[in-house]
């Protein structure tokens, strides 16, 4: 509560959720984990963040505030690639210039894209997509491994850390007000 307290928001993110020690794995499983993620896409490990309550032990986004890690918890990962990022965007692009019906999730795909993600929720979902279907078997995989403890992982994917930053300061802004409020 301290940092929460004194520090500046962006400096909290990057303290305990981007450079932080990560809380549901040791050192060992936390760098085995990026290293797997990072080799599948081709990216360094250093793109790859355990966010969330798996990183910090409880959850800061709204309606689940300080609700501690548990059984029932998924493990969060932001990757950010620029590359990766215009790699999907790119496919994305020439999927709906083909004409492809994606409406459902379409709008969500635009207003994330324009806070500098994507989630994989808002791909496609067409069986001719192929990316949404790999993402989710790539992350499916990584759920049922034993060393993740078989939690459900979920991974977003942000071009630059300035998006993942704006993003996570958002929730660590909320919960600085609402500090803020109980002086």
């Amino acid at each position: 509560m301290k940092d929460l307290r004194d520090r500046e928001v962006n400096d909290t993110v990057r303290k305990h959720i981007l450079l932080g020690d990560c809380y549901i794995l040791n050192p060992d499983s936390h760098y085995d984990f990026r290293s797997t993620i990072s080799g599948h896409y081709k990216i360094h490990p250093e793109e790859v963040h355990i966010v969330g309550s798996g990183q910090l032990g409880f959850s800061i986004a709204d309606g689940k505030r300080y609700r501690p890690f548990s059984i029932k918890s998924d493990i969060d990962v932001a990757i950010v690639s620029s590359d990766l990022f215009d790699r999907v965007w790119t496919t994305v692009v020439r999927y709906d210039g083909q004409g492809a019906d994606w409406r459902e999730n379409k709008s969500m795909f635009r207003k994330y894209l324009m806070n500098g993600w994507i989630r994989p929720d808002a791909l496609p979902q067409a069986e001719s997509f192929s990316l949404t279907r790999e993402w989710w078997q790539f992350f499916q995989k990584l759920s049922s491994e034993t060393q993740n403890g078989r939690f459900k992982v979920s991974g977003g994917l942000y071009r630059t850390n300035e998006f993942l930053e704006l993003y996570q300061e958002r929730s660590v802004r909320s919960c600085k007000a609402a500090l803020e409020l109980t002086r």
